[in-house]
């Protein structure tokens, strides 16, 4: 299911507006949760002009299948990963672990893409409490497709 034929975009995940720190997100401690879960991980708890000199994670992991991803997490306004060049099957792989093995409930996470943010689209996509990988990857591409306006 991670290598599908879909375009690679960025993904939002985050907190919800009215509880915007729900996730009670550690950077470190997400950085060593993800040490734990992946077969290769790097990450660098970072503080310079990106996110408005707050601090932020930088990361890299990799699954045994050789699916990477590329991100960062940040507590600043929101409780928020962001994953970079990702297809909806290797998000939906991802924000599955997510949800399952980092957040305190699993109908905290609000999601977005890039997309639609360069479309000016403010609107919090709220993502399943629960459900598999494959209702996931429903969710992300019916989010793309209205997005898109197809």
């Amino acid at each position: 299911m991670t290598h599908d034929d879909d375009d690679r975009t960025t993904f939002l995940f985050y907190a919800p507006e009215r509880e915007p720190h729900a996730w009670g997100l550690d950077l470190a401690g997400l950085g060593e949760t993800l040490r734990e879960a992946f077969t290769e991980v790097r990450y660098e708890v970072r503080q310079d002009r990106t996110h408005q000199g707050e601090p932020y994670l930088s990361f890299w992991a990799a699954t045994a299948d050789g699916t990477e991803y590329d991100g960062t997490a940040t507590v600043h306004g929101r409780d928020c990963v962001m994953l970079a060049d990702s297809t909806v099957g290797e998000a939906a792989l991802f924000l599955l672990w997510l949800r399952d093995s980092c957040l305190p409930a699993p109908d905290l996470v609000r999601f977005s893409s890039e997309p639609a943010v360069e479309r000016g689209i403010e609107t919090d996509w709220r993502l399943p409490a629960n459900g598999d990988a494959a209702r996931m990857v429903d969710e992300l591409r019916h989010h793309i497709a209205v997005v898109d306006g197809t």
